[in-house]
């Protein structure tokens, strides 16, 4: 399943540029990584995906995790030419959420108890330190980012159609 699905640096097949956001795991990493990741990941994801679904949307966070699904393949695909990598994960999309989320958070900050609040700044610093190239690397480092600047797509976009469409 991993040859087929995850992202590859020389695809065979068209999905593999969007199939391994929906894996999670490293062909020989250890086990204790995996899970390691895959906790991490659904930190990012859970409690910043729920607050963006709730304040702008399910079709907005879907727009989202799209965008953030192709850039980052593009991304990895730009970064791994001529090498020969695997990788799949949804960090990138754990990203764009914690960015939306860090944007909306001043505006909902007073609704959260003393313990949610807590538990969003260790989130927030915990995604900072993930984007040190000495902790991840500088591969995963710029994927990071990609979900960074596909949030900031995302929205400034949705931004501008407003405009367009209150102008018309």
């Amino acid at each position: 399943m991993y040859d087929l699905l995850a992202f590859h640096s020389k695809p065979v097949y068209g999905w593999q540029y969007v199939s391994g956001t929906l894996m999670h795991g490293s062909k020989g990493a250890p086990i204790w990584f995996l899970w390691v990741h895959l906790l991490l990941n659904g930190l990012m994801i859970l409690p910043f995906g729920g607050l963006l679904e709730r304040k702008i949307g399910s079709r907005q966070v879907l727009i989202v995790f799209v965008t953030t699904t192709v850039l980052s393949s593009i991304v990895f695909h730009l970064l791994t030419q001529g090498q020969d990598i695997q990788a799949t994960g949804i960090s990138a999309v754990g990203y764009a959420f914690v960015t939306g989320g860090v944007m909306i958070l001043p505006n909902v900050w007073k609704e959260f108890s003393r313990t949610v609040k807590w538990l969003y700044l260790f989130l927030i610093f915990l995604s900072g330190l993930m984007l040190l190239p000495a902790i991840t690397g500088w591969i995963s480092t710029l994927l990071h980012l990609s979900g960074i600047v596909s949030y900031l797509l995302v929205f400034i976009g949705s931004r501008g159609l407003k405009r367009r469409s209150k102008g018309s």
